[in-house]
């Protein structure tokens, strides 16, 4: 055989023969005089795997906190002003202390025909203190408390109010009579003093 020949196949077998580079990167010679085959390239027609769909839930904001309130100081805010956790101030019917007055009442009638009512105000309009009867002879024309000999204590002719007996005597209650009583009740007075007014 000629030397040209064998060299050639020799040649050809080699550049065949090698398939790769070991981990040394040191080429390798295949010994069999196969033919070198090749793995068939990706095909882009593969499937791709099918992953299930999941539904996503939309993301719900959580609920606010609820609004609370205190009532505001009064020495600072009006009656009913509210303080609210947001900042801000309204009104609101529990913090309104606004205590509507009592209603009043006749109370007695002072003389000259005006009446006292209990929450400590007067009037001389009130027909149920005016009365028709003619007035008592007074030896003081200026006026003054109807005239009760026995009530005149230092005999000048004119009853003035600290002469008046009132409660004691039966008759209408003197400011006396109205200031000890209020001191009765208030607890400031006692003894027995407060004893005709129940205490």
């Amino acid at each position: 055989m000629n030397l040209r020949i064998v060299l050639a196949v020799v040649t050809t077998l080699g550049a065949v023969a090698l398939t790769g580079c070991g981990s040394d990167s040191t080429p390798t010679v295949s010994a069999t005089t196969s033919t070198s085959t090749t793995a068939p390239a990706a095909s882009s027609s593969v499937a791709t795997p099918i992953v299930p769909s999941t539904t996503v839930e939309p993301v719900v904001a959580p609920e606010p906190a609820p609004i609370t309130f205190e009532c505001g100081d009064l020495s600072l805010y009006q009656s009913g002003t509210a303080l609210y956790s947001d900042g801000t101030t309204g009104y609101e019917s529990s913090c309104d202390t606004y205590v509507p007055p009592a209603p009043k009442f006749l109370w007695y009638c002072d003389y000259p025909e005006t009446a006292v009512y209990t929450d400590g105000t007067s009037s001389s309009t009130d027909p149920a203190c005016i009365n028709d009867d003619p007035a008592p002879s007074n030896p003081n024309p200026g006026g003054g408390y109807p005239y009760i000999a026995e009530e005149d204590r230092n005999g000048d002719g004119v009853v003035n109010g600290y002469e008046r007996c009132g409660l004691a005597c039966g008759q209408e209650p003197t400011s006396g009579d109205i200031q000890t009583q209020s001191g009765c009740e208030a607890g400031y007075i006692t003894g027995p003093l407060c004893e005709r007014f129940g205490g």
